[in-house]
């Protein structure tokens, strides 16, 4: 094992360039990396090392639909009158009923929230956040299914990742990555979910570590990795995230038409929209110290709070996904301790 000494430090054009060619290929697939870009595999390793000591990681887009869940997004805000340790026993709670992503918005009151439960579970999702808006923990909510989505995070153009700072764009095209591959239920063992479930964790997670960790070859790991995990897309791509605390970005929602934001700067920080059936809920990273005029009003969301789940492998029972309707019944109990 050798490291690589180059005579000066990488462009940010090179940098940006195999991070948007990671984001396609996985930051396993170096010399794939090295390939597309033409340049040597240990350059391409030096300048993600670079990324991941600026404190990004590459997290994988997970094609729920291809696992049978529906991707939903939720936006509750808590009755004023539940005080912060009840909110809390709550949100534990609901952490547990599929949820892959919770944010808090700026009303210490209000979450926005992506869970994937069973596909054809919607009514006893509506059950379960009804039955705690009548025990008066919620004053309301709102839930529409995703029905299309992708990531397209042109922030990473704007971002130095050499000096860690915003800076002016720089010409590179990010790939945009597709929420699924098609929207059919593919096939998939437990298996598949223990690596999605590894790799959401780490990304450049070795297929020897997971073997020692949960009894199976890495052999096998390798062959569900290239030909179910990877090969068939049971993840689409992956996506630039800080792995450390997000200090100088805002976290912004709208809720609008792409055409909308076509002719304005913010398209330079778009990070990804998901696409509901009346319009869109656009995400953008933007810098801190920045000010822009929207389109339409915003969720600002509290980027520290913010809450990223893996797949909720612990829901896939003898070879399917526990109904929604085992969560209602388990309501009535919670509300007793919360109410």
């Amino acid at each position: 094992m050798y490291s690589v000494k180059l005579s000066s430090p990488p462009t940010r054009w090179a940098l940006t360039s195999v991070i948007a060619a990671a984001m396609k290929y996985g930051p396993t697939k170096v010399p794939r990396i090295a390939y597309e870009l033409d340049m040597p595999v240990e350059t391409c390793r030096y300048y993600l090392k670079k990324f991941y000591e600026a404190g990004f990681r590459l997290q994988p887009v997970v094609d729920y639909w291809a696992l049978g869940l529906a991707p939903t997004l939720i936006f509750i805000r808590f009755d004023r009158r539940v005080p912060a340790a009840k909110k809390q026993t709550l949100l534990s709670w609901l952490d547990t009923v599929y949820v892959v992503y919770r944010a808090p918005l700026e009303n210490d009151r209000e979450q926005i929230i992506l869970m994937v439960p069973p596909k054809g579970d919607e009514k006893a999702l509506q059950e379960i956040l009804a039955m705690l808006k009548e025990a008066d923990l919620l004053e309301d909510f709102f839930l529409a299914q995703i029905t299309d989505g992708y990531y397209l995070p042109e922030w990473v153009t704007m971002y130095d990742f050499i000096n860690s700072r915003w800076s002016s764009k720089v010409d590179v095209r990010v790939p945009q990555i597709s929420v699924s591959n098609g929207f059919d239920e593919k096939q998939f063992d437990e298996t598949d979910l223990t690596l999605i479930e590894e790799i959401e964790v780490e990304p450049k997670v070795k297929m020897k570590k997971i073997s020692a960790k949960h009894g199976v070859s890495p052999q096998l790991l390798s062959y569900h990795r290239e030909k179910h995990v990877e090969g068939t897309r049971l993840i689409t791509g992956y996506v630039p995230l800080r792995r450390t605390a997000y200090q100088d970005v805002n976290i912004v929602f709208i809720t609008q038409l792409e055409e909308s934001i076509k002719d304005s700067e913010l398209k330079n920080y778009h990070f990804s929209t998901w696409k509901l059936k009346r319009r869109n809920l656009i995400r953008f990273h933007i810098p801190a110290d920045a000010d822009f005029a929207y389109p339409a009003p915003v969720l600002n969301v509290t980027a520290l709070g913010v809450r990223w789940f893996t797949v909720p492998r612990e829901h896939f029972i003898d070879g399917k996904w526990v109904a929604l309707e085992s969560f209602v019944e388990r309501v009535t109990s919670l509300i007793k301790i919360v109410a």
